[in-house]
């Protein structure tokens, strides 16, 4: 029992179908047939309103009508019968008419598996709509579920990153202290030398400032990489907030409903919104502000101040020596002044990414998550009747949560936990691609009614065949019987005949009905190469007619196409089979 108001829809519908059935035939000029499709298309557009605010009117007092819609919906969206109307009518305005009756003959076939739908009366593609529904749903959940968890695994490794940049800043700049204080001590070493001291007293404090420039200098090689990494990790910096930016921008303007002919919720739209662009003097995500190298130049020119100091004490002139040994105790300092604010702005990017702050929304991932497989396993459970399916990518869900809760804890007590987050979005994409694998089965499930409507297309096209076939024979027989005075035929045999090529006619032009259909849907590519023979075949059956053959070779033509619609029927019923088996 329906209700009401579905009952008003199913009336609609019918509405939307009447100028549909006829709009083209040979009794009407063109300019008719546009409008009628305009009238279907604008019945059809009000119908999909009305079943949207109806859906949403019914959703807490009759669940069951609500859900009638939804199915009705799904299958509204499943077929693109909205775009597949606006071409219907492209093609009548650009007097197409052949390929506009093709398109218009497949509308009408859904329009009516639709209206059977809103009826009620097609129980078995009610199920396969609303399980496509709910498997559409449970993979744009799994799918948002895996950005959150990539984006704070990327997090996470960043503030990962970020801590071992710090430790190694705090490295180097150790080691910049510790040449600092050799430095100073040698210095101190080198001042206190006596005016008249031995010409070997220089000799160890040459060999201790030779080692102390070698230091240094691998120093300076050390800091250079250091400020790769540090630019690297700005740079990144910089694009994770510009598409954190982005994405808020997106989520912001993301509409909340779909109107009908638009792309519904699990469908992919491309986003009409721009790219946050720089204002002018802003660095770009993508340029990234190189590191100026200040802590590395100034460790180099320590270590080539060292140098001289070296010389100088080589050549015994340890006054010299001060003046370079003093140069490059100030290059050190410089070194570790750079150094600091290296740390400084490392520590101002990790306090971007506080480890409570993350630790929340991985416990937010995390639930919902968990509400996610315990939808799942609801929906496995089924009706009142207990009848349900396994949900696909369920159990990956599920594995995914001890995961997200673990690495919370982790984030709980300030360690990164990057892997295991890894390890959860691993498991939400598994699942993600089982559903999708489900999705596209039930797909293709609603794809096979496009054998079916061969298969019953060329059953119909087999039986006229044969009356054709039948008929040429009786009008042989009586042909060779009845002859004019002048030999030529009687006008009333001719007439048969030239009816009999008409129908071989229309059976040539349902051929290419199919063929264009096989074209459309690209079932598989063993058919139209049948499909279009038989074209062929019937062509030349019908041409030969037109010249009033007859006799024994035409009867074998024709029954060559018996043979060859036998052959495609079977095809297509093995096809089905298989499918149908799993094959």
């Amino acid at each position: 029992m329906i209700s009401r108001g579905i009952a008003v829809l199913a009336t609609l519908m019918l509405a939307v179908l009447m100028p549909m059935a006829s709009s083209l035939t040979a009794q009407q000029p063109p300019i008719s047939a546009q409008s009628k499709q305009e009238l279907a298309q604008g019945k059809f557009q009000e119908l999909t309103e009305r079943m949207e605010k109806l859906m949403v009117v019914l959703q807490k007092d009759e669940p069951e009508e609500s859900k009638l819609l939804s199915a009705g919906l799904r299958f509204v969206q499943e077929k693109k019968l909205h775009p597949r109307l606006d071409n219907a009518g492209k093609l009548l305005r650009q007097e197409r008419w052949d390929e506009g009756l093709v398109v218009m003959d497949k509308l009408k076939s859904d329009l009516r598996s639709l209206l059977e739908l809103l009826q009620n009366r097609n129980a078995d593609l009610r199920e396969l709509l609303e399980r496509i529904e709910m498997l559409e749903g449970f993979k744009n959940r799994v799918e948002e579920l895996s950005k959150e968890q990539q984006q704070e695994k990327e997090d996470s490794a960043r503030a990962e990153a970020l801590q071992k940049h710090l430790k190694n800043i705090e490295a180097q700049k150790q080691r910049a202290e510790d040449l600092l204080a050799k430095q100073q001590e040698l210095r101190d070493q080198t001042n206190n030398l006596p005016l008249d001291a031995a010409a070997g007293a220089t000799k160890p404090l040459e060999k201790k400032e030779g080692e102390l420039e070698n230091e240094t200098d691998e120093l300076a090689k050390d800091l250079k990489d250091l400020e790769k990494k540090d630019a690297q990790l700005k740079k990144e910096g910089a694009e994770a907030e510009a598409k954190k930016k982005a994405d808020a921008e997106a989520k912001a303007n993301k509409p909340g409903e779909s109107k009908p002919g638009e792309a519904k919720p699990g469908e992919s739209k491309p986003s009409e919104s721009k790219p946050s662009e720089s204002k002018p003097g802003e660095a770009k995500p993508s340029e990234g502000k190189p590191s100026e190298g200040k802590s590395s130049k100034a460790a180099g020119k320590a270590a080539k101040s060292m140098g001289k100091a070296e010389s100088q004490l080589g050549e015994k002139k340890p006054e010299s020596a001060l003046k370079d040994q003093d140069q490059a105790m100030e290059a050190l300092k410089q070194a570790i002044e750079e150094l600091d604010e290296m740390a400084e702005d490392a520590a101002r990017e990790l306090l971007k990414l506080p480890f409570d702050q993350m630790a929340k929304k991985q416990e937010a991932t995390e639930k919902a998550t968990d509400t996610l497989a315990k939808d799942m396993e609801k929906a496995e459970q089924g009706d009142e009747n207990g009848e349900g399916q396994p949900t696909p990518g369920k159990q990956k869900v599920q594995q995914a949560v001890p995961k997200q809760r673990a690495a919370a804890g982790q984030l709980k007590e300030y360690v990164p936990a990057k892997q295991k987050q890894q390890d959860a979005k691993e498991d939400l994409e598994a699942a993600k691609k089982a559903l999708e694998e489900a999705l596209a089965q039930l797909r293709q499930q609603l794809q096979d009614e496009v054998l079916r409507a061969l298969e019953e297309r060329f059953t119909a096209m087999l039986a006229r065949q044969r009356e054709l076939t039948s008929h040429t024979e009786t009008v042989n027989d009586t042909r060779k019987k009845i002859l004019t005075a002048s030999g030529a035929m009687p006008t009333a045999l001719v007439s048969r005949i030239e009816e009999l090529a008409g129908g071989e006619t229309e059976l040539e032009q349902e051929a290419i009905d199919a063929l264009k259909l096989l074209e459309e849907d690209g079932t598989t590519a063993v058919f139209p190469p049948m499909v279009e023979q038989l074209r062929d075949e019937l062509a030349d059956v019908a041409s030969g007619l037109r010249k009033h053959k007859t006799g024994a070779m035409m009867n074998q033509a024709q029954k060559d196409v018996e043979d060859l619609l036998s052959l495609l029927i079977n095809a297509l019923r093995k096809t089905i089979e298989k499918k149908e088996g799993g094959g």
